[in-house]
């Protein structure tokens, strides 16, 4: 496992707060943009670290999280209620390192309008389709690197495997295309759909030629018929043809990076692989 895919500052704090937890560390997996540097799968920065929860075993445990995020610097991004957290690690104001907390949907609170899910006192996640497929296929791995205070040092961490990762992307691409924000967020939500998108599309590049990817990806869903039954119509819907939305994401993200002429062999080869995947 290449150590420098993730790189300072980010991996010293992201081992400074995997040090810290010691065997709590166990109950959390790495997912997102993070996760997918470390599969080597995107060279994209990110400040956000996102883990999936195991709600179950953290609400035995008496030892509040909260608590070493505090000692840490971590403070709640407020609008989150206590499921985002950030630390500002230089002058510049926007140099941080942001976690966001997430936990399986079937966990979440019973009031329609509230995504939360309750873990421990004065820590919550964001409840998510996927969370315990993501609990589930999940990997240790050892990062070493040097922490914030410039001592050298290894720790262990769960990390979410590429098809399950994909899962999670293709419906947070989804969310965000469909906007269940609402129209405050509207742009924002554009933005990050793209981000999902080209993630997916990279993802299944890297994968795709593993003759074993495909059957992995399905075979996940065993208990889980509802969410096999979305993966699909994502895939399906949004990769349709060169007119569906995912592939227009595609091309909206290849114009946003500036490069000029989008090419579209590019965009064609994109939906030839996601094709491969039904």
């Amino acid at each position: 496992m290449e150590q420098e895919i993730i790189t300072q500052p980010q991996l010293g704090h992201l081992l400074e707060l995997m040090t810290e937890l010691g065997s709590i560390a166990d109950n959390l997996v790495l997912v997102g943009g993070q996760a997918a540097r470390l599969l080597n799968l995107t060279k994209r920065g990110t400040k956000d670290f996102d883990f999936v929860l195991n709600v179950v075993a953290l609400r035995e445990i008496t030892q509040p999280i909260s608590d070493t995020l505090t000692k840490l610097g971590y403070q709640v991004v407020q609008e989150s209620r206590m499921f985002q957290f950030y630390k500002q690690i230089s002058v510049t104001p926007d140099q941080q390192i942001r976690l966001e907390f997430l936990a399986s949907e079937k966990e979440k609170r019973p009031k329609k309008d509230d995504f939360r899910v309750d873990v421990q006192e004065d820590l919550h996640a964001r409840a998510c389709a996927g969370a315990e497929i993501a609990l589930n296929e999940s990997d240790f791995i050892l990062l070493s690197g040097v922490l914030p205070n410039g001592k050298t040092a290894t720790a262990k961490i769960r990390l979410i495997r590429p098809y399950a990762l994909l899962m999670l992307k293709l419906f947070a691409m989804d969310d965000r295309y469909r906007n269940i924000r609402g129209p405050k967020e509207a742009r924002h939500d554009r933005e990050e759909a793209r981000i999902h998108t080209d993630d997916i599309i990279r993802i299944v590049r890297h994968q795709i030629q593993n003759p074993d990817f495909k059957g992995l990806f399905w075979s996940q869903f065993s208990r889980e018929q509802e969410l096999e039954k979305r993966s699909r119509n994502i895939i399906s819907e949004y990769f349709a043809d060169l007119n569906a939305p995912g592939i227009q994401l595609y091309r909206e993200f290849l114009q946003a990076q500036g490069t000029g002429n989008i090419d579209e062999a590019e965009v064609e080869r994109a939906l030839r692989e996601m094709r491969l995947l039904l």
